[in-house]
């Protein structure tokens, strides 16, 4: 599997050393064989039956399930924002994306709390964690190989994407996140609870399409909405196929 090469890595520490000391240090990672799951969470702090699904996601380290072998995303999209409570975490893009995933597959509605594990809908979590461990056991060698350099520097996030190996017709997404957050939510299904979220997506960016040589080299920079917490963030990102299938991801936490 081919890694992140020394110049590439070089470049990229020259162009942020000049914009002073930042949040957290680079980190670097590149993608294994099996690939790790990607866990996309649809829900909503509206959503009275997506705090348990909340929970689960949370639990995946625990379970034995670290970032290394499934990378958790939690969606929040904003269609239960009518009922009284907004969700400070939604985004129209993230409902958006839900409902291309729904046309994709052939469905008719979108629901939360919706679990896609690589692309694909799952109704079968909520009874523990071995829906994930089975999928690990099924998946295929991946062709496409990933490498990522995460730095921060004031701009934000600044994730530098090598991709080889991969199809024309793949694209790639990537998506900012953190972890420990709370709302005490004061309306709406959830009204009095005190929410704990980890995973959630802050930003989302792609797609970015793979040349036909199947490689793809660029730098994205993510801003992160005023008081994101970067030391308690990282950046997962993924290739899709035409079918919105995820054929190969990767995570990169932001370390101190």
């Amino acid at each position: 599997m081919k890694t992140i090469n020394s110049l590439w890595a070089g470049a990229l520490l020259a162009a942020t050393a000049l914009a002073g000391e930042p949040a957290c240090r680079m980190s670097t990672t590149h993608s294994s064989e099996p690939a790790p799951v990607l866990a996309e969470l649809y829900t909503s702090e509206g959503c009275s039956s997506c705090p348990p699904a909340e929970r689960w996601l949370s639990g995946l380290a625990a379970a034995g399930l670290p970032r290394a072998r499934v990378i958790p995303l939690a969606f929040h999209v904003d269609y239960w924002d009518y009922l009284g409570w907004r969700d400070r975490f939604a985004d129209a893009a993230y409902t958006r994306r839900q409902q291309s995933r729904a046309r994709t597959s052939g469905a008719s509605f979108v629901y939360t709390p919706q679990l896609l594990l690589n692309g694909r809908d799952t109704r079968s979590w909520i009874g523990g964690y071995d829906v994930l461990r089975n999928r690990e056991k099924a998946q295929a060698k991946p062709a496409a190989a990933l490498s990522m350099l995460l730095q921060a520097d004031p701009q934000g996030l600044v994730a530098a994407m090598r991709i080889e190996d991969a199809l024309p017709n793949q694209q790639l997404y990537l998506a900012l996140y953190e972890d420990g957050l709370s709302s005490q939510v004061q309306a709406g299904e959830n009204k009095g609870e005190r929410l704990l979220h980890d995973a959630v997506v802050r930003r989302l960016a792609g797609p970015f399409p793979v040349g036909t040589d199947g490689k793809l080299q660029t730098h994205v920079v993510l801003q992160p909405p005023p008081g994101q917490d970067l030391q308690r963030s990282g950046v997962a990102a993924w290739l899709e196929d035409a079918q919105g299938g995820v054929v190969q991801a990767i995570a990169a936490q932001c370390v101190r």
